[in-house]
């Protein structure tokens, strides 16, 4: 089986819509049409009660999220999207390993990954930035290694899944 992990960079751009995924899931705000998207920002789903339409699709949310979503008394809403939780990592664990380990866990052994311009270049530029403010602008090289280093733990714990980062 093969998915598509939609990540937030500028290359995600080099995403086109395919028959061949047989699943596609986008990280927080997805920017094409998913079948479900990972939140692990506490802001993204706090913009979403705000906004009810920003977001259409099924949800995995880590558990800080789904708590959140009882905090502010909106969990009625958040339930008909509701899929699942995750856990990120306490540490450089994006939306984007997140969702790749949660396609693992469902079986996906070929996964193509758009957007994680990280994996290439020395750069936190992210679509999801134009909804939240950049928490950390200044910590891009750190990120970044910290990000690698994850993606690179991935690949390592997962020898018999091929993981292509796709960027033209």
């Amino acid at each position: 089986m093969k998915c598509a992990v939609l990540c937030n960079g500028p290359s995600r751009i080099d995403y086109q819509s395919s028959a061949e995924y047989s699943y596609v899931i986008g990280c927080n705000v997805p920017w094409a049409k998913v079948d479900a998207t990972v939140i692990i920002d506490e802001e993204v789903i706090l913009r979403w009660a705000n906004e009810p339409t920003l977001i259409d699709v099924s949800c995995y949310c880590s558990r800080a999220v789904w708590r959140r979503t009882d905090e502010i008394k909106m969990r009625d809403f958040f339930t008909k999207y509701f899929i699942g939780i995750v856990d990120p990592l306490p540490e450089y664990d994006s939306c984007g390993h997140v969702a790749v380990r949660c396609m693992i866990e469902n079986g996906y052994r070929e996964i193509d990954i758009y957007g994680c311009d990280s994996w290439f270049e020395q750069t936190i530029v992210s679509y999801t930035h134009q909804f939240f403010k950049n928490q950390n602008p200044d910590d891009s090289k750190k990120h970044v290694d910290g990000w690698r280093k994850r993606w690179n733990e991935i690949i390592a714990n997962n020898p018999d899944v091929c993981i292509n980062f796709i960027r033209k």
